[in-house]
């Protein structure tokens, strides 16, 4: 799909899509619950029908209405067959659930070429060291066995899928487990709400002195939860309001646990205007100066952080981005090319971007590079390029934000499809 997005002046109030982050912990919980959960406000992007399917395969019981999906299952999952588990492009879905679908069947976790090429050092280490089958080549991953409890040792700097999807396993098993961090836990956040949402369905981690520990034999109770907004997509539609025009987020909530929320404070320490309201926030018009990003913690907003920042007066360094070389593309390798393809100044070292602000920024015929967020910062950046913004493989959007251009031109974007 071709997307064009020309030059328009944006205003009015939106609702962002809810947490991809909190939906795949919450129906992982769901599925291993006795009875039925439900969870309310839902999107059914590609990556979340790649988890929602993922336990369909196994039996579970997945009832969908356009803004709830009910989950029922008979609790722990056991394997009675080999099983093809089509995890797509999500990196969330196939990391969370390499631990869980341990079994003493042969599991095949297949995905797109893109997903596979992403580390798993941390769970082939553990499954050999417990003398189990961790198997990859370019398309599959194929294990077998059943992990054991124990001590882990997690390098922090990788990752932090990795110890959400042992935190998932471990309650359920015969023993007590720890899981000790090497290191800085990078994107700790993520592991914070992956330990909120276990306590919605009753199970209980401590973390004491970079070490998680893990009670044995606990049972995952069914609910009903209610998923609370993205503020990764939030980050769009905020430098939207502030290289644009005035733009307010309804649900927005400065108490969730989500690091993304931090656009906030990253808009202000850029001298954007934010007016903050009892369950909304309006991002208004600002003329910005560049700055000093650290995305070590939010590593998902640094390609709208590269837009802002070329909006902005003088130079911004976006740093400790090493991890965005492992995304759904080289995420600092495509950022570097967007913004360059858009006339932008920037320069690139091995974890951080260096990018001059501009007043003018240029359209151009852009790669996607098949990733959602790429194409959502071209989009956000042809309302306010000199010519139109030409998105190529813009369907890419579809991994986490499937309605993304319609909610755009509700806020008056001029968006045309080829």
């Amino acid at each position: 799909m071709i997307v064009e997005v020309y030059k328009s002046k944006v205003s009015g109030s939106i609702k962002p899509p809810p947490s991809k982050s909190y939906l795949h912990r919450s129906i992982i919980c769901a599925a291993l619950s006795k009875g039925t959960s439900v969870i309310k406000n839902i999107i059914y992007s590609s990556d979340i029908n790649a988890s929602l399917s993922a336990f369909e395969n196994l039996g579970v019981s997945i009832k969908r209405t356009d803004n709830s999906v009910e989950i029922t299952s008979k609790g722990l999952l056991h394997l009675e067959q080999d099983k093809v588990v089509n995890c797509n492009e999500s990196g969330s879905t196939i990391r969370f659930l390499i631990p869980i679908f341990s079994n003493s069947y042969n599991t095949y976790f297949k995905g797109k070429s893109g997903l596979m090429r992403r580390p798993f050092t941390i769970y082939e280490d553990i499954f050999r060291a417990q003398n189990l089958t961790f198997e990859q080549n370019d398309d599959t991953i194929l294990t077998k066995g059943q992990i054991s409890p124990g001590n882990y040792k997690v390098k922090g700097d990788v990752s932090s899928q990795f110890i959400s999807g042992l935190l998932f396993v471990l309650p359920t098993l015969s023993g007590d487990s720890t899981i000790e961090i090497i290191g800085k836990l990078e994107s700790s956040m993520y592991v914070d709400i992956t330990v909120q949402i276990l306590k919605m369905f009753g199970i209980i981690v401590d973390f004491s002195e970079n070490k998680f520990t893990v009670k044995g034999n606990q049972k995952y109770i069914s609910t009903t939860v209610t998923t609370e907004i993205d503020y990764s997509q939030s980050a769009f539609y905020a430098v939207l309001g502030i290289i644009n025009n005035n733009i307010q987020i309804s649900d927005f909530s400065s108490y969730s646990l989500q690091p993304d929320r931090n656009i906030i404070n990253i808009v202000k320490s850029m001298s954007g205007l934010v007016k903050t309201q009892k369950n909304s926030v309006e991002f208004c018009k600002s003329n910005t100066k560049g700055t000093v990003i650290d995305v070590s913690q939010c590593p998902d907003i640094a390609p709208i952080l590269g837009l802002l920042a070329a909006c902005s007066a003088g130079e911004t360094n976006i740093i400790n981005a090493r991890r965005l070389i492992i995304k759904e593309s080289n995420r600092l390798l495509s950022t570097y090319e967007t913004l360059k393809s858009l006339g932008v100044e920037v320069y690139m070292a091995e974890d951080s971007l260096r990018i001059i602000g501009t007043k003018t920024i240029k359209g151009n015929s852009c790669s996607s590079f098949n990733d959602h967020r790429i194409v959502m910062t071209l989009a956000i950046a042809g309302t306010v390029c000199d010519s139109k913004v030409v998105i190529n493989n813009a369907e890419a959007v579809n991994k986490s934000y499937p309605h993304f251009f319609k909610d755009l031109q509700s806020l008056g974007a001029i968006v045309k499809y080829k």
